[in-house]
């Protein structure tokens, strides 16, 4: 099942490292946008999300990782159930 996750970044390496990750982990069918904190529509779709720290990624809403997770990300059914378990927002 394709997700949509986005990403909320600021200018640092953090973001931009965590980002490289996500392009590489997520699936084909996967929809990735990111959201930089830099630019108006941002800070809005930050501000609608409640972030106050980036790197942070949200997927399908219901979902919300702050800072680089300490694991890969890497696509999968199995990967979500358990970001749902310890990510949910």
């Amino acid at each position: 099942m394709p997700h949509k996750i986005e990403i909320f970044t600021g200018n640092c390496v953090l973001c931009e490292d965590f980002l490289n990750a996500l392009v590489i982990g997520k699936c084909a069918g996967c929809e990735l946008a990111e959201h930089r904190l830099s630019s108006t529509e941002g800070l809005r779709r930050a501000e609608a999300y409640g972030i106050k720290v980036v790197p942070t990624v949200v997927i399908d809403g219901v979902i919300r990782i702050e800072g680089k997770p300490d694991f890969p990300f890497i696509c999968s059914d199995d990967f979500y159930e358990s970001l749902k378990k310890n990510y949910h927002v």
